[in-house]
């Protein structure tokens, strides 16, 4: 893959884009090239059924940290600000994938930290699944993108074609998501760095207009190894 990755990379998107799935697998992407310390901040406080500290465990086990905006020893799941996220900005050594929730509603709790931010070493990666009804079309991503900006205080620097339907994907889906990320990119003078794909037999040796991102979704499966 040709891109080179910054310091910091906030993950949005849509409700239900795969944001979440990308961040974990993305981590993974650097750990494998390099010894640098990783974290993950889990600052998706919207979707309490797939988050990354759901991985911590297994991520652990790979030497990748999970942070986030929760109490563990409340033994609920209570909103609040963990001074380990600060580090993520502030501390020059650490790589840091930050998980957002979804569409800007999932953006607000990144107020907290927006006067963190080094724009100079921050990417803004917008996941785009045009599976999702609400990004099946180019007005719609779009919508979300400028929603999303806007909450952010940040400008999105890169697109990523999500575009799958799990193990079902074909060709044909991630090619529809890679013409509507195409017609976003236009608009916004925004590259689209990666077309993603789960492993299997139907994407095996395909050719896809950007640099085709592998992702694995049995991550409980993962756990064990």
């Amino acid at each position: 893959m040709s891109f080179e990755n910054k310091r910091v990379t906030l993950v949005c998107g849509h409700y239900g884009s795969g944001k979440t799935t990308f961040s974990i697998n993305y981590s993974l992407y650097l750990r494998e090239k390099t010894d640098k310390e990783i974290q993950i901040a889990d600052l998706d406080v919207v979707n309490p059924y797939f988050r990354s500290r759901e991985h911590e465990e297994f991520l652990n086990k790979k030497n990748i940290k999970v942070v986030g905006t929760y109490l563990k020893q409340s033994g609920a799941d209570l909103p609040a600000v963990s001074a380990d996220v600060y580090t993520l900005f502030n501390n020059k050594d650490i790589l840091g994938i930050v998980d957002l929730g979804g569409n800007s509603v999932g953006s607000l709790p990144f107020a907290t930290f927006r006067d963190s931010v080094d724009l100079e070493e921050t990417d803004v990666f917008f996941i785009l699944n045009a599976n999702r009804p609400e990004n099946a079309s180019f007005d719609l991503a779009l919508g979300h993108l400028i929603n999303i900006e806007a909450t952010l205080g940040l400008k999105i620097t890169a697109i990523v074609n999500n575009t799958h339907l799990m193990n079902d994907t074909t060709i044909d889906d991630i090619y529809r998501g890679e013409e509507i990320s195409e017609l976003v990119s236009k608009e916004k003078n925004i590259p689209v760095i990666f077309s993603t794909a789960f492993y299997n037999d139907n994407i095996k040796n395909i050719k896809t207009k950007y640099d085709l991102f592998i992702m694995n979704y049995y991550i409980n499966k993962m756990q064990s190894l």
